[in-house]
């Protein structure tokens, strides 16, 4: 069970998560305990749950976020084996052309669903994802692990590593000089497009990991961190952040703006 005060603790975003206990099954019951366990969370039988809640439910098909307590909610889960091959090519793209086409080290700060960082390891990229929310680290990893059981995605799987922790933090601390680092921040939903609602999987990344203000700090660290260029995922007509601006490469929904830092000077007798 978890520990005293789970269901108060805090995780990033506004949403309390619970781990919904399956029941009868033993196995999947034992796995929803573990996660539990794992993330601090409270697990609720079925009726159980508080309005607003979402719920983290194990199954035979993976780790699921329901939008509340009753799958017919909508739901959403890491199932990267339902992208076209063009899709996850993405050779000629405006984000590929921002990344580079050589293979390298792309670290993705912002990983969300990870559906950039699995192109990106498709086209031939070691790709670090980074990500704050615990809840999506868990869905993150538990894609991963259905990805390295499919032949057809395990060669691009093998090259994407899940990392749970603060972008800002970790990029500060890498091992290895990366040829790219790509944010791609979750901004506020502008006043006139709230009548629109954004696909299910947006809607619910919102509810766990509040839209991110401090996209001018993480572009900050990721300059800092000594990388050859970093990529950030603008709207249409936001203007662009502060910093060595090299290129930009626009698609008709977003634009990729892309800043060249200088690699950090070495201390004296390095």
């Amino acid at each position: 069970m978890p520990p005293p005060g789970a269901e108060s603790r805090s995780h990033p975003g506004n949403a309390p998560v619970v781990v919904l206990s399956p029941g009868p099954d033993p196995e999947q019951d034992r796995v929803a305990s573990a996660l539990a366990e794992r993330l601090g969370l409270p697990l609720r039988a079925p009726g159980e749950w508080v309005e607003g809640e979402l719920v983290l439910a194990p199954g035979a098909e993976g780790l699921e976020l329901w939008a509340g307590p009753e799958r017919r909610r909508g739901t959403a889960r890491v199932d990267w084996s339902d992208r076209p091959g063009r899709e996850r090519s993405g050779l000629g793209q405006p984000l590929q052309r921002a990344i580079g086409r050589s293979p390298g080290l792309v670290v993705d700060a912002t990983a969300g669903f990870g559906t950039d960082a699995f192109a990106l390891a498709c086209q031939g990229h070691r790709v670090l994802a980074l990500e704050r929310s615990p809840v999506m680290a868990a869905l993150l990893e538990d894609g991963r692990e259905r990805a390295l059981a499919d032949p057809e995605l395990r060669e691009a799987a093998a090259r994407l590593e899940i990392r749970q922790c603060d972008a800002r933090q970790a990029l500060a601390e890498l091992d290895e000089r990366p040829d790219a680092i790509y944010i791609d921040p979750m901004y506020p939903v502008p006043a006139r497009a709230k009548s629109a609602l954004p696909p299910l999987k947006i809607q619910l990344l919102r509810r766990l990991v509040d839209p991110d203000s401090g996209v001018e700090a993480l572009l900050a660290a990721a300059l800092a961190s000594g990388a050859r260029r970093v990529i950030v995922k603008r709207p249409p007509g936001a203007p662009v952040l502060a910093g060595p601006l090299a290129d930009s490469h626009a698609g008709k929904l977003v634009r990729y703006d892309v800043y060249h830092a200088a690699a950090p000077i070495p201390p004296e007798g390095a």
